[in-house]
């Protein structure tokens, strides 16, 4: 029997989900707009403001907020409460249900919307992209070359998949997208590294290697760039 296809509200409590761990049980409203779009941004995108792969390049919080008024389906079957001024958290419920629609997309993508090399590793085509683009980027061909000192904070940009003059949401997601990016490809790599390639080239732990000490490097030597645009929030109103 086919799964049935994830609803809206199916993939904004996966994202909720995706904050619910550890110690950490309630999370912002501004926290799950983050979290949406890093998961599903096709469905929690901005509109007409694509990348070149054609995927939004911003979350639409009016989306999200909308999604979790009282009259929704998250919250009418009692899935997500608020219990602080724009915090909310997983009911028991709700975290059950999200476990199990968590199942049923991994399922899905596996069988169907993911790409399996020699019988081992996969990974999804969105990623593979994503992998694509950073493997492509200024910043990482000069790392390559060992000239990581002549990146600039524009090369960084175009690596992180931002702008100099982006919001705090937008760059914690894009932060988040590229850390999700590299986890997946180290897993797939570790489960069959000498099949999996993209752009023409083998991939190997050296990969993920160069990728996380980038990635790093590039955050600490532009943290207070980073920082004055995580003092910008999106002032528009829900």
């Amino acid at each position: 029997m086919a799964s049935k296809e994830l609803t809206v509200s199916d993939k904004l409590l996966i994202a909720a989900c995706d904050l619910d761990s550890g110690e950490r049980r309630t999370f912002t409203a501004e926290d799950l707009v983050v979290a949406a779009w890093t998961r599903f941004p096709r469905t929690f995108g901005l509109r007409g403001h694509h990348d070149e792969q054609g995927i939004p390049k911003y979350p639409d919080s009016n989306r999200v907020f909308a999604e979790i008024m009282g009259s929704k389906p998250i919250r009418k079957r009692g899935y997500l409460e608020k219990v602080g001024q724009k915090t909310y958290q997983l009911t028991v419920s709700g975290r059950q249900a999200a476990v199990k629609l968590t199942q049923q997309a991994t399922a899905k993508a596996t069988a169907g919307t993911e790409r399996a090399i020699g019988g081992k590793a996969t990974m999804s085509r969105e990623t593979l992209a994503r992998l694509e683009h950073l493997l492509k980027t200024r910043a990482v061909l000069r790392a390559q070359n060992g000239e990581l000192d002549r990146v600039t904070f524009h090369d960084a940009c175009v690596f992180w998949g931002i702008t100099s003059s982006s919001k705090a949401i937008e760059l914690e997601g894009r932060l988040a997208e590229v850390d999700s990016v590299i986890a997946e490809t180290e897993q797939a790599v570790a489960s069959g590294a000498s099949e999996l390639r993209t752009g023409g080239r083998g991939l190997s732990p050296m990969t993920t290697d160069l990728l996380r000490d980038v990635n790093a490097q590039l955050q600490a030597r532009f943290s207070y760039e980073l920082e004055t645009i995580r003092q910008r929030t999106d002032q528009r109103k829900s």
